[in-house]
């Protein structure tokens, strides 16, 4: 017997994505048709996960055939592994993915061409559906090497000329450690052959819509970056130098007023720095302040300074400016996966502008910034 393709057969690729919640892969991969048909979706599970083919076949079914070849058959890959690289980093893994459930939509013109499973399959249900078409759900004895399964029927006189649609599968995929893989996009294809003697064998005398099924797996590891400030660390007091009491007694207007704020970073990307204020100096993105009894804002300075560990524009980050919204945000590169590493937030108004805060005695200038660290990979 043979098997034939049509002329415009191709590789027919799925997607199959998950997201990372702590050490779990949870998926995210559309789930199969078949998942609610049985047992009200409890065969697919967080360990089992459900998933459509892209492939349809026909072929001629005679269940009284001595060739099991020639009943409705099934055939599942052996456990095989793939190769994940991250896109962004280059760095690979090794994950595998094993087959358990089996599942398919049979059409028959006479009498029905389906019952319990023999071979290295059980059964686990069948739908009728409507007349002329069953539904079934096979589970394979051997996940790391399922044997070829087929239905036991017998008595149908006729030779039916079967279309199987409504082709879906439930995986068991080994994912590495999620410790293990640096931040970033992962992404592996692997490719499974179908056809007689192939990774997907359905028997003799089949026409498929493919003679490749492509899985795609893709999903994203999230960088692990930590800003840590003091338990008072959200509110800043700009003051002079020494404080105000040696201002009350100098003959001269300070120079400055500002607030040093000590930070912890942990950070193994790139990370792009930059303000969010309540009042923005147009002019230049810097925050600004706004007196609480009328006059003119005044603009501030925010500034970070962190160790040699980092660098922006291969420079050291020391008093750094920042400025408001992601288009002029700043992008600070670790050495490697730095943790803990000692840094200064530098908040601060000088010049004219803290002169004209000082001849407004009784004023209280106040404004809020937010600091944004943003590492998403997408």
């Amino acid at each position: 017997m043979s098997w034939f393709f049509s002329h415009w057969a191709q590789a027919n690729e799925k997607l199959i994505t998950a997201r990372i919640e702590g050490t779990q892969f949870i998926n995210t991969t559309q789930k199969a048709l078949w998942c609610n048909q049985f047992a009200g979706g409890a065969y697919c599970t967080p360990s089992d996960w459900g998933i459509d083919l892209p492939i349809t076949y026909t072929k001629i079914v005679d269940v009284n055939s001595a060739d099991y070849r020639d009943k409705v058959y099934a055939k599942l890959p052996a456990r095989q592994s793939l190769t994940l690289q991250n896109q962004l980093s280059g760095q690979t893994a090794t994950m595998s993915i094993t087959f358990n459930y089996f599942s398919q939509r049979v059409s028959w013109l006479h009498d029905t061409v389906l019952a319990a499973p023999a071979g290295g399959c059980g059964a686990l249900g069948g739908i009728g559906g409507a007349p002329g078409r069953s539904q079934h759900l096979w589970y394979v004895l051997s996940g790391s090497n399922p044997a070829p399964c087929y239905s036991s029927r017998t008595g149908n006189a006729n030779v039916e000329n079967s279309e199987f649609t409504r082709i879906g599968v439930s995986i068991r995929p080994q994912f590495p450690a999620v410790a293990s893989l640096d931040p970033g996009r992962w992404e592996g294809v692997i490719e499974y052959l179908v056809g007689p003697g192939r990774d997907f064998d359905f028997g003799n005398v089949a026409s498929a819509s493919t003679n490749v099924i492509r899985f795609r797996v893709s999903f994203v590891v999230q960088p692990d970056i930590r800003v840590d400030l003091p338990a008072n660390g959200t509110e800043v007091k700009l003051i002079p130098q020494g404080g105000w009491g040696v201002t009350t007694n100098s003959s001269r207007a300070p120079e400055r007023l500002y607030h040093d704020a000590p930070l912890r970073l942990w950070a193994g990307v790139p990370v792009r720095v930059y303000l969010s204020c309540q009042w923005i100096n147009l002019a230049d993105g810097r925050c600004k302040l706004r007196p609480d009894i009328g006059g003119s804002d005044v603009p501030f300075d925010t500034q970070i300074t962190l160790p040699s560990t980092f660098t922006h524009n291969n420079q050291p980050v020391n008093r750094l400016s920042l400025r408001n919204a992601p288009s002029r945000a700043k992008t600070i590169i670790p050495s490697g996966n730095i943790a803990n590493a000692p840094g200064t937030l530098h908040f601060e108004v000088s010049g004219a502008d803290a002169e004209r805060m000082l001849l407004r005695p009784g004023a209280k200038y106040s404004g809020t910034v937010t600091i944004v660290y943003d590492a998403t990979i997408a």
